[in-house]
Protein backbone atom coordinates (compact mmCIF):
# COMPACT_ATOMS: atom_id res chain seq x y z
CA UNK A 1 0.00 0.00 0.00
CA UNK A 2 2.87 2.35 0.78
CA UNK A 3 4.24 1.88 -2.77
CA UNK A 4 0.87 2.82 -4.24
CA UNK A 5 0.75 5.89 -2.01
CA UNK A 6 4.24 6.97 -3.10
CA UNK A 7 3.32 6.60 -6.78
CA UNK A 8 0.17 8.65 -6.21
CA UNK A 9 2.19 11.38 -4.45
CA UNK A 10 4.65 11.50 -7.34
CA UNK A 11 1.78 11.71 -9.83
CA UNK A 12 0.21 14.59 -7.93
CA UNK A 13 3.56 16.33 -7.69
CA UNK A 14 4.08 15.99 -11.45
CA UNK A 15 0.60 17.30 -12.19
CA UNK A 16 1.13 20.24 -9.87
CA UNK A 17 4.47 21.02 -11.51
CA UNK A 18 2.91 20.99 -14.97
CA UNK A 19 0.01 23.17 -13.80
CA UNK A 20 2.43 25.68 -12.25
CA UNK A 21 4.45 26.08 -15.46
CA UNK A 22 1.33 26.15 -17.65
CA UNK A 23 -0.28 28.90 -15.60
CA UNK A 24 2.92 30.93 -15.54
CA UNK A 25 3.24 30.82 -19.33
CA UNK A 26 -0.40 31.70 -19.87
CA UNK A 27 0.01 34.71 -17.56
CA UNK A 28 3.17 35.89 -19.33
CA UNK A 29 2.12 35.22 -22.92
CA UNK A 30 -1.29 36.76 -23.55
CA UNK A 31 -1.01 36.05 -27.28
CA UNK A 32 -1.70 32.37 -26.60
CA UNK A 33 -5.22 31.22 -25.88
CA UNK A 34 -5.49 28.23 -23.58
CA UNK A 35 -6.61 25.89 -26.39
CA UNK A 36 -3.68 26.91 -28.62
CA UNK A 37 -1.33 26.60 -25.68
CA UNK A 38 -2.31 22.97 -25.14
CA UNK A 39 -1.47 22.22 -28.78
CA UNK A 40 2.06 23.57 -28.71
CA UNK A 41 3.22 23.05 -25.11
CA UNK A 42 2.69 19.40 -24.38
CA UNK A 43 3.32 17.67 -21.06
CA UNK A 44 6.92 16.69 -21.84
CA UNK A 45 7.81 20.25 -22.85
CA UNK A 46 6.30 21.65 -19.67
CA UNK A 47 8.21 19.12 -17.56
CA UNK A 48 11.46 20.06 -19.33
CA UNK A 49 10.87 23.72 -18.51
CA UNK A 50 9.95 22.87 -14.92
CA UNK A 51 13.21 20.94 -14.46
CA UNK A 52 15.21 23.87 -15.84
CA UNK A 53 13.45 26.13 -13.35
CA UNK A 54 13.99 23.85 -10.35
CA UNK A 55 17.67 23.46 -11.32
CA UNK A 56 18.14 27.20 -10.84
CA UNK A 57 19.08 28.00 -14.42
CA UNK A 58 15.72 29.71 -15.01
CA UNK A 59 14.22 31.72 -12.18
CA UNK A 60 11.27 33.32 -13.99
CA UNK A 61 9.78 34.20 -17.36
CA UNK A 62 8.81 37.73 -18.40
CA UNK A 63 6.93 37.28 -21.68
CA UNK A 64 7.33 36.32 -25.30
CA UNK A 65 10.03 38.04 -27.39
CA UNK A 66 9.33 36.39 -30.71
CA UNK A 67 6.64 34.01 -31.94
CA UNK A 68 6.93 32.05 -35.17
CA UNK A 69 5.63 28.90 -36.82
CA UNK A 70 8.52 26.81 -35.54
CA UNK A 71 9.24 28.23 -32.10
CA UNK A 72 8.53 30.82 -29.46
CA UNK A 73 11.28 32.75 -27.69
CA UNK A 74 10.74 34.01 -24.14
CA UNK A 75 12.65 36.54 -22.10
CA UNK A 76 13.69 34.99 -18.79
CA UNK A 77 16.13 35.48 -15.95
CA UNK A 78 18.41 33.07 -14.15
CA UNK A 79 18.66 32.72 -10.40
CA UNK A 80 21.96 34.60 -10.68
CA UNK A 81 20.16 37.52 -12.33
CA UNK A 82 21.40 36.96 -15.88
CA UNK A 83 18.96 37.74 -18.69
CA UNK A 84 18.11 34.73 -20.85
CA UNK A 85 16.34 33.91 -24.09
CA UNK A 86 14.47 30.60 -23.94
CA UNK A 87 13.66 29.15 -27.35
CA UNK A 88 10.96 26.50 -27.31
CA UNK A 89 10.54 24.51 -30.50
CA UNK A 90 6.92 23.56 -31.15
CA UNK A 91 6.73 19.78 -31.09
CA UNK A 92 3.66 19.52 -33.34
CA UNK A 93 5.30 21.25 -36.31
CA UNK A 94 5.65 18.65 -39.06
CA UNK A 95 7.57 21.05 -41.30
CA UNK A 96 10.73 19.79 -39.59
CA UNK A 97 10.51 16.59 -41.61
CA UNK A 98 11.84 18.64 -44.52
CA UNK A 99 15.04 19.38 -42.59
CA UNK A 100 16.28 15.80 -42.43
CA UNK A 101 18.95 16.39 -45.09
CA UNK A 102 20.64 18.91 -42.78
CA UNK A 103 20.61 16.40 -39.92
CA UNK A 104 21.61 13.36 -41.96
CA UNK A 105 24.79 15.07 -43.18
CA UNK A 106 25.81 16.42 -39.77
CA UNK A 107 28.44 14.17 -38.22
CA UNK A 108 27.84 15.68 -34.76
CA UNK A 109 24.25 14.49 -34.50
CA UNK A 110 24.33 10.79 -35.28
CA UNK A 111 21.32 8.71 -36.20
CA UNK A 112 17.95 10.43 -35.79
CA UNK A 113 14.68 8.53 -35.48
CA UNK A 114 11.83 9.12 -37.87
CA UNK A 115 9.34 10.71 -35.47
CA UNK A 116 8.71 14.45 -35.64
CA UNK A 117 9.59 14.80 -31.97
CA UNK A 118 12.99 13.14 -32.40
CA UNK A 119 13.74 15.33 -35.43
CA UNK A 120 12.87 18.47 -33.46
CA UNK A 121 14.98 17.39 -30.48
CA UNK A 122 17.91 16.79 -32.84
CA UNK A 123 17.34 20.17 -34.52
CA UNK A 124 17.42 21.95 -31.15
CA UNK A 125 20.63 20.14 -30.19
CA UNK A 126 22.13 21.05 -33.56
CA UNK A 127 21.40 24.74 -33.06
CA UNK A 128 22.99 24.54 -29.60
CA UNK A 129 26.14 22.99 -31.09
CA UNK A 130 26.25 25.65 -33.82
CA UNK A 131 26.00 28.42 -31.24
CA UNK A 132 28.63 26.75 -29.09
CA UNK A 133 31.13 26.49 -31.95
CA UNK A 134 30.43 30.04 -33.10
CA UNK A 135 30.61 31.59 -29.62
CA UNK A 136 33.85 29.81 -28.75
CA UNK A 137 35.37 31.02 -32.04
CA UNK A 138 34.77 34.70 -31.37
CA UNK A 139 31.57 35.13 -33.37
CA UNK A 140 29.17 37.55 -31.70
CA UNK A 141 26.02 35.50 -31.21
CA UNK A 142 23.79 34.42 -28.31
CA UNK A 143 25.77 32.55 -25.65
CA UNK A 144 24.39 29.00 -25.41
CA UNK A 145 23.71 27.69 -21.92
CA UNK A 146 21.90 24.38 -22.28
CA UNK A 147 19.59 22.39 -24.53
CA UNK A 148 17.06 19.92 -23.18
CA UNK A 149 14.74 18.13 -25.61
CA UNK A 150 13.04 20.96 -27.55
CA UNK A 151 14.11 23.77 -25.19
CA UNK A 152 17.22 25.86 -25.91
CA UNK A 153 18.46 28.39 -23.33
CA UNK A 154 20.70 31.23 -24.55
CA UNK A 155 21.92 34.61 -23.42
CA UNK A 156 19.47 37.44 -24.10
CA UNK A 157 20.65 40.01 -26.65
CA UNK A 158 19.30 43.20 -25.17
CA UNK A 159 18.77 44.92 -21.85
CA UNK A 160 15.95 44.81 -19.28
CA UNK A 161 13.79 42.67 -21.54
CA UNK A 162 14.13 44.90 -24.60
CA UNK A 163 15.98 43.13 -27.40
CA UNK A 164 18.52 44.84 -29.61
CA UNK A 165 17.10 45.99 -32.95
CA UNK A 166 17.49 43.98 -36.12
CA UNK A 167 19.53 45.48 -38.94
CA UNK A 168 16.38 45.78 -41.07
CA UNK A 169 14.72 47.90 -38.38
CA UNK A 170 17.38 50.63 -38.42
CA UNK A 171 17.86 53.67 -40.65
CA UNK A 172 21.63 54.11 -40.70
CA UNK A 173 23.80 56.70 -42.42
CA UNK A 174 26.49 55.68 -44.90
CA UNK A 175 29.32 55.87 -42.36
CA UNK A 176 27.40 53.75 -39.85
CA UNK A 177 26.42 51.26 -42.58
CA UNK A 178 30.05 50.77 -43.57
CA UNK A 179 31.02 50.23 -39.93
CA UNK A 180 28.27 47.63 -39.56
CA UNK A 181 29.33 45.98 -42.83
CA UNK A 182 32.88 45.57 -41.50
CA UNK A 183 31.54 43.97 -38.33
CA UNK A 184 29.30 41.63 -40.33
CA UNK A 185 32.35 40.57 -42.37
CA UNK A 186 34.38 40.07 -39.18
CA UNK A 187 31.68 37.72 -37.89
CA UNK A 188 31.39 36.00 -41.27
CA UNK A 189 35.14 35.35 -41.38
CA UNK A 190 35.22 34.02 -37.81
CA UNK A 191 32.17 31.84 -38.46
CA UNK A 192 33.59 30.21 -41.58
CA UNK A 193 37.32 30.22 -40.94
CA UNK A 194 37.45 29.53 -37.20
CA UNK A 195 34.12 27.92 -36.25
CA UNK A 196 33.94 25.95 -39.50
CA UNK A 197 30.32 26.93 -40.14
CA UNK A 198 28.20 28.61 -42.79
CA UNK A 199 25.23 30.57 -41.42
CA UNK A 200 22.95 29.47 -44.25
CA UNK A 201 20.24 32.07 -43.73
CA UNK A 202 22.15 35.33 -43.27
CA UNK A 203 20.34 38.57 -44.07
CA UNK A 204 19.24 41.83 -42.47
CA UNK A 205 16.63 39.74 -40.60
CA UNK A 206 19.27 37.72 -38.73
CA UNK A 207 21.73 40.47 -37.80
CA UNK A 208 21.19 42.30 -34.51
CA UNK A 209 22.90 45.50 -33.36
CA UNK A 210 23.79 46.77 -29.91
CA UNK A 211 25.73 49.52 -31.75
CA UNK A 212 27.42 49.89 -35.16
CA UNK A 213 30.53 48.41 -33.54
CA UNK A 214 28.70 45.56 -31.77
CA UNK A 215 26.95 43.32 -34.27
CA UNK A 216 25.46 39.88 -33.56
CA UNK A 217 24.44 36.94 -35.74
CA UNK A 218 21.24 35.23 -34.62
CA UNK A 219 19.23 32.15 -35.63
CA UNK A 220 21.98 29.68 -36.40
CA UNK A 221 19.50 26.82 -36.59
CA UNK A 222 20.16 26.26 -40.32
CA UNK A 223 23.93 26.70 -40.13
CA UNK A 224 25.92 23.86 -41.67
CA UNK A 225 29.45 22.58 -41.20
CA UNK A 226 32.04 23.84 -43.65
CA UNK A 227 32.40 20.38 -45.22
CA UNK A 228 28.63 19.98 -45.79
CA UNK A 229 27.76 19.37 -49.48
CA UNK A 230 25.54 22.48 -49.45
CA UNK A 231 28.08 24.73 -47.70
CA UNK A 232 29.50 26.43 -50.81
CA UNK A 233 26.10 27.31 -52.23
CA UNK A 234 24.82 28.54 -48.87
CA UNK A 235 27.93 30.65 -48.26
CA UNK A 236 27.54 32.38 -51.60
CA UNK A 237 23.87 33.02 -50.86
CA UNK A 238 24.81 34.57 -47.51
CA UNK A 239 27.38 36.81 -49.20
CA UNK A 240 24.94 37.93 -51.88
CA UNK A 241 22.23 38.69 -49.30
CA UNK A 242 24.63 40.79 -47.22
CA UNK A 243 26.07 42.67 -50.20
CA UNK A 244 22.62 43.28 -51.69
CA UNK A 245 21.44 44.92 -48.49
CA UNK A 246 24.48 47.15 -47.91
CA UNK A 247 25.17 48.13 -51.52
CA UNK A 248 21.49 48.96 -51.97
CA UNK A 249 21.89 51.57 -49.23
CA UNK A 250 25.01 53.17 -50.59
CA UNK A 251 27.74 51.31 -48.71
CA UNK A 252 30.88 50.17 -50.50
CA UNK A 253 31.10 46.36 -50.54
CA UNK A 254 33.56 43.68 -51.63
CA UNK A 255 32.48 41.89 -54.81
CA UNK A 256 30.65 38.61 -54.16
CA UNK A 257 33.21 36.35 -55.87
CA UNK A 258 36.17 38.16 -54.30
CA UNK A 259 34.73 37.83 -50.80
CA UNK A 260 33.88 34.16 -51.38
CA UNK A 261 37.46 33.46 -52.53
CA UNK A 262 38.89 35.28 -49.53
CA UNK A 263 36.74 33.40 -47.03
CA UNK A 264 37.34 29.94 -48.50
CA UNK A 265 41.10 30.35 -49.01
CA UNK A 266 41.85 30.99 -45.33
CA UNK A 267 40.66 28.43 -42.80
CA UNK A 268 41.73 27.30 -39.36
CA UNK A 269 41.73 23.64 -38.30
Amino acid sequence: MRGVANRWERKLSRQEAIAEVRNRFLQKDRSLERAAFEEVFDTQTLMTIYKLMTSGLIEDFYGVVNAGKESRIYHARSRAGEELAVKIYLVNNREFRRRTEYLAMDSRIGRVGGSVRRIIYAWARREFLNLQQAHESGVRCPKPFVVRSNVLVMGFLGKDGVRYPLLRELDLGTEELESVYEEVLRNLRALYQKAGLVHGDLSEYNVMLASPEEVYFIDLSQSVLRDHPLAGRLLMRDIRNVNRYFSGRGAKVIEDEELYAELTSHTCA
